[in-house]
């Protein structure tokens, strides 16, 4: 849940609240001072000066930024009321103890009965909000569940119960079945999962081998919750703790992207794709006529391809084959100059005059900058494969696809035409998995438009 976790929202939330204790504080005064004489307002804000961060740390402590998820309206509000009490006496605590500044019970007591009444209904409303936008199918979250015993069913009820939390289960395992790889394999494939929770009361594991399980969801780049103790090592996730519920929970992480880069990220595929399609509309009219002129045919190609965690998406690309090219790709699979599921032939007989130019410049791909803007695809990130590469993946080769694909990558800028060997590709895509920063986004949109100047140099893009 991107918005859960991300520095930046936790940062405006804390400071909708320091806006909101302030706004208190001045009301308060306002209120006091019409019933009577109490000096100007210099003299008590020091208060403010104090009660501010000792409430903020508060909140932050009773995990009032970041963790509503998973609360229930009346915690949230339970927690707010008490941040403020406390803040209250901590406060006057230390205004006592420094002989700080004026003091004013009324105005005291004024000022953080609203407080508490401000804050509480901003985090009712972003509760609500949230809870909201989560039942209407936005920021959800599609999960496989393994496992048995008690603590599995006690999960199930609990997902069942809270839609408001964005949980939709897509299967449940028996892990104590005797084919349970197979079962999670398939379903990995089979289904759109973003997440897999794997939960079994410790009487009911047994001679269980985990590590299994753990090692297909990794290898198709899952994020992984396990209700249970675990002391496993995994060869690519990162782990850390977390709380769902009551229940504790590692989570093992086969790609550590912070969120707030993530929010960076898409501001710079939003802007990216908006000066994309711009010049994409300059040179449509010429593009389309060259089309037109050069072979039958629509000027658009649409395919459909598989994008974050095997969802469908459909890119769009200025056509550069003929029309039946699909039709013709099964006689000259033969021809295939790549290993693996990928098809790659020089001096493809499908390609059209035109079409050639276009690839070579890679202006075939400049409608994609539509599925960038809407959120399909990114601009630097892995190739998005087609349906039929991914039935003929192997379990590793999923964990490309636990990202949004992009218009370029590091493949792409690693010289795409001399890597022929579908393992290589993949190699290159997990190594950017793994690396990943906002850094090196920018450095290899630098070196595809380097590329787009010079093709015949790195290969054609």
């Amino acid at each position: 849940m991107l918005k859960e976790h991300s520095k930046a929202a936790k940062f405006f939330v804390a400071f909708t609240d320091c806006m909101l204790l302030c706004a208190a504080f001045f009301m308060a005064f306002y209120w006091r001072s019409t019933q009577g004489s109490i000096g100007p307002v210099d003299y008590y804000l020091i208060l403010l000066y104090i009660s501010v961060p000792v409430t903020l740390s508060i909140q932050y402590f009773l995990k009032l930024y970041g963790q509503l998820q998973y609360m229930s309206l009346l915690e949230i509000c339970t927690r707010t009321i008490f941040s403020l009490f406390l803040a209250g006496v901590v406060s006057s605590s230390i205004l006592y103890l420094t002989h700080a500044g004026y003091f004013s019970r009324l105005l005291f007591g004024y000022y953080f009965v609203l407080g508490s009444v401000f804050i509480t209904v901003e985090k009712i409303f972003i509760k609500i909000g949230q809870n909201y936008l989560r039942k209407k199918g936005y920021n959800t979250r599609n999960i496989l569940l393994i496992g048995s015993g008690g603590k599995l069913d006690r999960l199930v009820k609990t997902v069942k119960e809270m839609p408001q939390w964005g949980l939709k289960v897509g299967s449940i395992i028996d892990i104590t079945d005797s084919n349970v790889p197979e079962r999670v394999k398939k379903a990995l494939k089979s289904q759109i999962i973003d997440e897999v929770f794997i939960a079994f009361s410790r009487d009911a594991a047994g001679d269980i081998n985990i590590s299994t399980i753990l090692g297909l969801a990794e290898e198709f780049g899952k994020t992984i919750k396990v209700f249970i103790n675990l002391d496993e090592e995994l060869h690519h996730s990162k782990i850390d703790f977390c709380h769902f519920a009551d229940m504790p929970a590692l989570v093992f992480y086969s790609k550590t992207i912070d969120p707030d880069m993530l929010i960076l990220k898409r501001g710079i595929d939003i802007m990216g794709s908006l000066a994309g399609l711009c010049i994409t509309a300059a040179i449509f009219p010429f593009v389309a006529i060259a089309i037109k002129l050069d072979s039958p045919g629509p000027v658009l190609f649409t395919q459909t391809r598989i994008g974050l965690n095997g969802r469908e998406i459909k890119i769009f690309k200025f056509r550069s084959m003929y029309k039946d090219a699909e039709d013709r790709k099964r006689e000259l699979l033969k021809n295939n100059e790549a290993a693996g599921p990928v098809f790659k032939m020089k001096n493809d007989p499908r390609i059209t005059r035109v079409g050639r130019f276009l690839r070579k410049t890679s202006i075939d791909e400049f409608p994609q900058f539509w599925n960038v803007f809407k959120g399909d695809m990114s601009l630097v990130g892995t190739r998005p494969p087609t349906p039929d590469e991914v039935r003929q993946y192997r379990a590793w080769h999923y964990r490309r696809i636990s990202i949004r694909p992009g218009l370029t990558g590091l493949w792409q800028v690693s010289g795409r035409n001399k890597i022929k060997n579908f393992d290589e590709i993949v190699t290159l895509d997990l190594k950017y998995i793994s690396s990943w920063s906002i850094w090196l986004d920018c450095k290899i949109l630098a070196k595809t438009v380097a590329i787009l100047f010079r093709p015949d140099k790195s290969g054609a893009m």
